[in-house]
Formats: structure tokens, sequence, C-alpha cells
């Protein structure tokens, strides 16, 4: 009996023994002797062991355990040697003990008289009589007395040392569980709970044969099995019905020992006690242990049950840990992939970095993405992976038509695993996907739906899952916010250009030439640079106005413009600064290099202005230009742009179609 501490009760039977003055022993139910003192009564003794006396002897000691069993109190038998012996039943933990003692006499007279009838019986009396010393008491009730003391003192002490040995045991497993749960890390896999539990289960309750079983797809698979059935039990999958459901519905533990429902539970002849206790991770059951064929105490079950609530919460705190990891890759996935599309502007890499990124977060082969036009509610493939680029612009997608339709009018994503079984998609259609399943996320800002994108073909051939439509939802409201973003900031792009450029021309406006002269002339003045600005007046344009027509003029300048434009070196910034009058900017550029750029031009333009008018009485178009430089020319704009203008005065002066540089 695992609950006895032999050394403390056999030091407190010979403690007993020595203040009562009469041999005390431990016995189990069944007369196995467990504990006995040292100061047995020699004629007891000599009786007891001798070949006449051992089996009346055993006998007289079952049959008055089976009474005294019955009696449930202290019960006085007269024994083999004569003496009379106490036998007192003491309870613990649904186990009986019983404690003797005695051996004892009311008078030297009955000693005598035993003597005397049974040393031809027993013929080892007749050589050792006159060496026993019998124990006399006075009346039987003090003897009484006496045992039901010794049963009260020994009761007390067994109760405790019971709980004691219980205590301990729970401590050592809540112990063992709580440094279980402190090692829990990152790497924590769930196997490594269900080997602890099996291994604590063996070690601390000697189960015959134990199974653990996990909930999958309304059944009980084994996950792990051990003791002496574990090869049958590792392979046997269990219906959740009967005691079994019981057990997994209500949460609670579960005995049964039917053969009948054991049978329909799914297991053999060989099960004939199942223990269910259920692991419960949160607010549901993840599976079961089951004991088999093993008894266990009502303080055993009390444990096992709190161990497989420990198990439950190690377990629950794996998952979280899994389900943790999982978020943080994702978090890392989604917020690489933003990082990737988010610096993004120009409207056809946003697309494309878009659905390449779509595509490697689900692990899939194809895929589309589906915007809504500026001014139309039809949908438009703005990339695409397994179409053509050339059938972009010939495929459009009426709001409601097919499932990309469909998502983008009610706004809700699409999981398929197979195609097959969507009887409204063209049969045409589905030939093009090597597997059935795929995914439709539409791209929503607020409530409003821009566009949908399309994954399809899973690279393993699989399905795609719940966590990967989890995953591309989430990617695809970054990416809807870089749609956005893109479309502001090129909106934005072009109201700026339309507000420094002129509408006639394509060139910068006046506006935009005083800001960027301001900064080439800070810029200059911070390095001790020097630039130049030019004047360009078209010569006579008064004159070609009145006689071709202001249409006639509006063509001339933008054709005067774009040779300008096109003559000019990069860093050169050239406006438009009013009527037929233009501005260049040369960023450090002395006045010679300036005279050689601004000559190119008017050349360009004398030679490249075609003589389509009619009226106009010049043979040629030509332009007048004057240079002016900082810092020799002025220090500031007003006196720059001054001495600019007095040099193209100056070649109006002397004949136009020239340049002049302004000198004092």
């Amino acid at each position: 009996m695992e609950f006895l501490d032999i050394d403390n009760l056999s030091a407190l039977l010979n403690h007993l023994a020595k203040l009562a003055g009469i041999p005390v022993s431990l016995y189990s139910s069944k007369g196995d002797i467990i504990l006995q003192t040292v100061n047995e009564p020699e004629i007891l003794k000599t009786i007891k062991y001798s070949p006449a006396g051992i089996s009346e002897y055993n006998e007289f000691v079952r049959k008055s355990i089976n009474k005294a069993i019955l009696s449930h109190d202290v019960s006085i038998f007269k024994g083999p040697e004569g003496g009379y012996h106490f036998f007192a039943p003491v309870s613990v933990n649904k186990n009986t003990l019983i404690i003797s003692g005695g051996g004892i006499y009311l008078s030297s007279k009955d000693f005598e008289r035993f003597i005397e009838k049974k040393k031809v019986y027993y013929s080892v009396l007749e050589t050792k009589d006159n060496g026993f010393k019998p124990m006399i008491i006075e009346n039987l009730s003090s003897f009484i007395q006496t045992a039901r003391h010794i049963k009260s003192i020994f009761a007390i002490m067994l109760t405790g040392n019971y709980k004691y040995n219980i205590n301990e045991k729970k401590y050592r497993v809540i112990k063992i569980m709580m440094e279980i749960i402190s090692d829990i890390n990152d790497e924590y896999q769930k196997s490594n709970i269900f080997s602890i539990l099996s291994d604590m289960i063996l070690f601390f309750f000697n189960a015959e044969s134990l199974v653990i079983l996990i909930r999958n797809n309304g059944m009980l698979e084994p996950i792990l099995a051990t003791g002496k059935l574990r090869d049958y039990l590792k392979t046997t999958s269990l219906k959740i019905n009967g005691f079994i459901e019981k057990a997994v519905e209500e949460q609670i533990y579960v005995y049964n020992d039917s053969a009948m429902d054991i049978m329909r539970a799914g297991l053999n002849e060989d099960i004939v006690t199942v223990s269910v206790f259920p692991i419960i991770t949160g607010n549901e059951t993840a599976g079961v242990l089951n004991i088999i064929n093993t008894n266990l105490s009502a303080e055993d079950i009390q444990l096992i049950t709190e161990t497989c609530r420990a198990a439950g919460l190690m377990l629950r705190v794996a998952q979280l840990q899994e389900a943790y990891q999982k978020y943080l890759r994702d978090v890392n996935t989604l917020w690489s992939a933003a990082e990737r599309i988010i610096p993004l502007m120009e409207p056809d890499e946003l697309y494309n970095a878009i659905l390449e990124t779509s595509v490697r977060l689900a692990e899939a082969e194809k895929g589309s993405l589906l915007l809504a036009e500026n001014n139309s509610s039809l949908l438009t493939i703005k990339a695409a992976r397994g179409i053509h680029k050339k059938l972009f612009d010939a495929v459009k997608i009426k709001p409601g038509e097919g499932i990309a339709g469909k998502v983008f009018t009610e706004g809700i994503p699409v999981l398929v695993d197979d195609i097959e079984k969507i009887h409204h998609i063209k049969s045409d259609r589905k030939y093009k996907y090597k597997t059935g399943s795929f995914l439709s996320i539409p791209l929503k800002i607020g409530d409003r739906t821009i566009g949908v994108l399309n994954i399809a073909d899973k690279i393993t051939g699989g399905i795609f899952s719940e966590e990967d439509m989890s995953l591309i939802r989430s990617f695809a409201s970054y990416a809807t916010i870089a749609l956005e973003r893109s479309n502001y900031y090129n909106l934005a792009e072009h109201l700026r250009e339309l507000s420094i450029t002129d509408s006639l021309t394509g060139l910068f406006n006046r506006r935009y030439f005083e800001e960027r002269f301001i900064e080439e002339l800070h810029r200059s003045e911070r390095h001790n640079l020097s630039f130049s600005l030019a004047m360009i007046d078209i010569d006579d344009f008064k004159l070609f106005n009145d006689t071709e027509g202001h249409i006639s003029g509006d063509e001339m300048l933008k054709a005067i413009s774009f040779i300008a434009k096109e003559t000019l070196r990069v860093s050169d910034v050239i406006a438009r600064f009013g009527g037929e009058e233009f501005a260049v900017i040369m960023p450090q550029t002395g006045k010679e290099e300036a005279f050689l750029v601004t000559e190119r031009i008017r050349k360009a333009v004398r030679e490249m202005i075609p003589r389509n008018w009619k009226k106009y009485p010049k043979e040629t178009i030509t332009v007048s230009i004057g240079i002016a430089s900082f810092p020799e020319d002025g220090a500031n704009r007003k006196e720059i742009i001054r001495s600019a203008d007095r040099a193209l005065y100056r070649s109006k002066m002397e004949g136009k179609d020239r340049t002049t540089v302004w000198t004092i």
C-alpha cells in the first residue's frame, strides 16, 4: 500500500505496545501481516510457530479479522494459546487495516488450566512451561478500553500519514507541472506536453496502459500511447459518442466498465475499464486522456484531473505561442511587402509590385490586379501573371459579371476550393487553371471598392486556406492605401505641373521662372558661382499676328518653344516670360558659353521654322537675344533682368536676328 509510511508506523506500533504493555501487530484486510512488535509473549511465539499450532493460529487470525471488519469496532477473541486478543479495523481511502494485540489472561489460573489442557497437543509446552510468564490483566473491560485507545491513536496517525503522502505526491506533480510551464518557449512542441503528461501518469499512478487522443473532424485520433496495450491503442481512433461524448461535451471525468459501452466506443475486449479525463484548452475540449484497466482512488482521480487541466493550460500556452509566432511572421512578411510597395509612385510599377507580392505571399503561380476605370465602373486589368500584356486592354469586366465582378459589387472576399463546382463560371475559363482553388479579394477604401485582386494555382497543387486569404486580405489593405497614395501623388504632381506650366507652349510659366531664378541666385551667391540669363524675343511677332492671325501666332509660339527646348542643355531652364518673350536660366555658365548656347537657339529658329505663311512679309522667322551674367551684370534679380533686357534692346536696335552680350 503506497500510502503507508512503514518506518513511522512501525515506530508508532512499538511505542503503543510499550505504553499499553501488550504486543500490537498490523494486518491487511486479508490477514497478511504488515507489522509486528518485538515483545510478543514467548508462549504465543512457541505455539504460533510450532508445526501443530501455525495453521490453527493463522485460521484464528483470518476469522477474527473478518468478524472485526463486519462489526466496524474493537472485537475480542480467545486465541489458540488461551489468551485474549483484540482486533480493531481502521479504514483510510477505502483501504482497511487491522490492528491486533493481546495474548493476555484474566488470571494465572487461566494460564495454568490452558497449559494442563494443551500440553499433550502442544508437546513443546512440556519442555518450556517453566519459562513461560503469562500477561495478566484485572478485567476484560479495561483491556477493551486500552484497545480502543490504541485504535484511535493509530487511526489519527494513519490518516495523517495518508494525507501527508497524498499532499506530498500532489506537491511533486504540481512542482513538475510548474517547472514545465516555466520552461515553455517559442520552440516548445505539443508533442512534448503529451509526452510529459504520459510519463507523469505512468510514474505517479502506475497506469497499466494509457492513450492520449486529440479531436479531429468529429473523431478522436490517437497521438501517443504507452503501456501494455500501446500497440493497439496507438492505432485505434474513437467515435465521440456514449460515455466518451459525455466526457468531451461536459468536460468531466467519466469512468466506464461496461463491456457493451466500451465496445460501442470502438475498443476491443482487452479493454475492461476506461477512465476518461478531458484535456481542456480555453473553453474547448482539445482531446482526452484514457487510462485503461487501472484502479484509481478518488484522490488519484482528482490529481489526474488537475494534471490534465495543467496539461490543457500548457497546450493552450503552446497554441498561443504558435499563434503569436505566426502573427509575428505574418506581420514581418506584411511589413516587408508594404516596404516594397509604399515608396512606389509610378502606377505601372506599383501595379506589378502589388501583384507579384500577393502571388508570392500566397505561394501561387497566377494572379491578376483589376481596377475600376476613372470614368467607368468597368474593371480593367492593370497587372497579371498568366495573361499576355497585349490582352489587358481587351478585357473589360462589368460589375456583377463572373466572380471578380461579383466580388467588386459585393465587396466580400471569395475563397474557392474547386472552380469545377461553380456552375455559373464558363467552361472555357476553367481550363486556364492548373488547380481548381483560387482567391478573389476586394480592394476597399472604407465602404468603397476600387478593384479586385485574384490569386490562382497554388504552387503545391493544393487548395488555398483561410490563413492564405487572411494574409492576402491584410496585404490588400496596404495595397489599397498605396494605390490611393499613388493616385493622390500623381494628381498632385499633375496639378503642380499645371500650376507651373504655360498651357500654350508647355514651357515653364513666369511664376516658376521667378522661383527658379531666386533659387539659382542664392545658390550662386553661397557657392561663389556664376550663371547667365538670356531674354529671347520673337522679331516682328505683332506683325505676324496681325497678318496671319492669332491662331497662326499661337502655332508659331509652340514651334519656337519646341525648338528652343530641344536645343538647350539639360541643366538649362526655359520659361515663357510673357507674350512672345522667353527667358533662359543657364546655371554655372559664363557669358562666352551663354553666347554659344543662345546662338544655337537663334540659328535653329531661323533654319527650322518652315515658310508656310501667306501674308507675313518676312522671308524667315527670327529671334533677338540679350544676355546678362551674375555677378558682373547685377547683384540681384532686378539688376540682372534689367541688364539682359538692355542687351535684348541693343539686338533689336542693331537690326534684330542677333545675340548681344551686355557690356557697360
